[in-house]
């Protein structure tokens, strides 16, 4: 899935995934209510998901979602 501009957000397997903004070429998203950062290549767990990071562009993230 790709979220594109601060603020996009999308639904994925019944948590709420939003993109927060590119900082040090890291995305920054919001998985329910907690903030986590990834860069491409890198898998984060948040909540009941696994997200992998695909691509990091300059104002989007290409990424993963599977449950833990």
């Amino acid at each position: 899935m790709t979220l594109a501009g601060s603020g996009s957000s999308a639904t994925v397997l019944g948590t709420t995934i939003s993109y927060l903004g590119v900082q040090d070429g890291r995305a920054r998203l919001r998985v329910g209510e907690v903030d986590v950062s990834c860069a491409p290549g890198q898998r984060v767990s948040s909540g009941p998901l696994d997200l992998e990071c695909r691509t990091v562009g300059s104002d989007s993230v290409d990424f993963t979602a599977s449950l833990r």
